[in-house]
């Protein structure tokens, strides 16, 4: 096998050859879930102790960067319920105080192909950086 390949033999390989970062298509869909549960009503305890986590958030901001276009756009869909939070935790909010500019220089690039097309998202992406 390969050096990429896990070798049948041995039940210790590993086919990722990074395994702290999982693979793309369990970023993707570990994302998906996790903005569908923030967003979720019911969820609403679970989303406040998410969004108080300064460490949940950049996790989220690392995220943001992700060569994947579909990664970053389930991010963004994370990272906006931080920034919309008008009660932020003040680790929380330091983190998006500190990095504002650069953050702002960022979204107002960011999936600019989109906002043609869609709306909602153009106007999400407008209320997340104003």
């Amino acid at each position: 096998p390969s050096n990429k390949d896990p070798d049948p033999n041995n039940p210790n390989s590993n086919p990722n050859p990074n395994p702290t970062k999982p693979n793309y298509m369990t970023r993707r869909l570990t994302l998906q879930l996790l903005s569908t549960l923030l967003l979720n009503r019911s969820n609403y305890p679970i989303m406040i102790r998410y969004i108080s986590s300064s460490s949940n958030l950049v996790t989220i901001m690392c995220l943001l960067r992700d060569p994947s276009s579909h990664i970053t756009l389930e991010a963004f869909q994370v990272f906006k319920i931080f920034v919309a939070n008008p009660r932020k935790e003040p680790e929380v909010k330091k983190i998006l105080v500190d990095n504002r500019v650069k953050l702002v220089r960022y979204l107002e690039g960011f999936h600019a192909e989109r906002e043609g097309v869609d709306e909602q998202f153009r106007e999400e992406k407008g209320l997340v950086i104003a």
